[in-house]
């Protein structure tokens, strides 16, 4: 509770960096250089970008121990969340690694934690289907295009030589799950905790073909890193405070959402507008572990050195540099 009412009590100067950037497509981008960056001071505010699964839990849990000047927004396509970036809307951005990785090359990104390290399965509502060798000619769904779901899924088939004989399509989870449930279509890749309602919903119809994190796990023995919290590199050099404090309220948020399983499903499905059953549901599919950027760099680089084997364009071709990795 301390450093929960330490961080409400932050008022520094928070500094919004326009940059300018020109994206086709996130796996390869197109950007143009960064432009000098113009400086204006505002009030101490802080906005926490995320998606609408494991990232934000932390986060809402933050708010309900009294942090009432962090606000919270949401991104459902990669698109939506490049945006954001490119305007600095937010002090604070949950984005898959992977993304992040390819963004700092055009961007002053850094990152400051990991902290979801599995959410990620392919199911189908075809029993047959045992593994990905069982989909040829077949259709997949995918939610969030050149992230994780996407990469994951890309990765695997390439590594089977399966990638051209399976067609993918893109859509966002609550559409995936629609889809899904009305029978529209058999096989699909979600995240928790979308996938927590299709399986309420289908009950013993839907069927779990691969489990990422252990695939992952089997295959390099260790965890599967999957998304972070970035922020604008200038602003945290002159915010160092601001965020050492949003690092130490998250961690101390992303401990205790097991512990009151209940209550952090009550936080989430309200915030969300979910039924607190598939909320608390996914508490036990997800793997939510806030761990420092440089603490977790070498499960990282693992992670970016296999996808530069096999898609090295999801990285932007490269390993991040350096500075890439928040130092306190």
């Amino acid at each position: 509770m301390k450093k929960v009412l330490l961080f409400s009590l932050i008022l520094v100067a928070t500094f919004v960096f326009m940059v300018g950037c020109d994206m086709e497509e996130v796996a390869q981008p197109a950007l143009k250089e960064t432009p000098k960056e113009n400086v204006v001071a505002e009030k101490a505010n802080y906005v926490f970008l995320t998606p609408k699964s494991a990232p934000a839990y932390p986060a809402l849990l933050m708010k309900e121990q009294g942090i009432d000047n962090l606000e919270i927004n949401t991104w459902d396509t990669v698109e939506q969340l490049v945006a954001s970036l490119q305007k600095n809307e937010a002090q604070f951005t949950a984005v898959p690694l992977n993304v992040a990785a390819t963004l700092a090359k055009k961007m002053p990104l850094q990152l400051i934690n990991v902290n979801t390290w599995g959410t990620i399965f392919m199911v189908s509502t075809d029993e047959s289907v045992k593994s990905l060798a069982d989909l040829q000619n077949e259709t997949i769904f995918v939610s969030h295009k050149s992230g994780p779901p996407d990469v994951l899924i890309r990765y695997l088939l390439e590594k089977e030589g399966l990638l051209d004989k399976v067609t993918l399509q893109y859509a966002t989870p609550p559409e995936i799950s629609q889809l899904i449930i009305s029978g529209k279509i058999k096989h699909a890749v979600l995240p928790e905790p979308s996938l927590s309602g299709v399986r309420m919903q289908l009950k013993d119809k839907l069927f779990e073909v691969i489990d990422f994190q252990k695939t992952w796990m089997a295959e390099y023995n260790q965890s599967l890193p999957q998304a972070g919290i970035v922020v604008n590199a200038n602003w945290a050099k002159a915010n160092p405070k601001a965020v050492q404090e949003f690092l130490e309220a998250y961690q101390h948020a992303a401990e205790n959402i097991m512990v009151d399983q209940a209550k952090t499903a009550s936080v989430v499905a309200r915030a969300f507008e979910m039924k607190e059953p598939v909320v608390q549901s996914s508490l036990n599919k997800m793997i939510i572990q806030a761990v420092p950027a440089l603490e977790a760099k070498p499960a990282i680089e693992k992670y970016f050195n296999t996808l530069l084997l096999l898609q090295p364009e999801a990285i932007g071709e490269s390993l991040p540099d350096e500075g890439f990795y928040y130092k306190p």
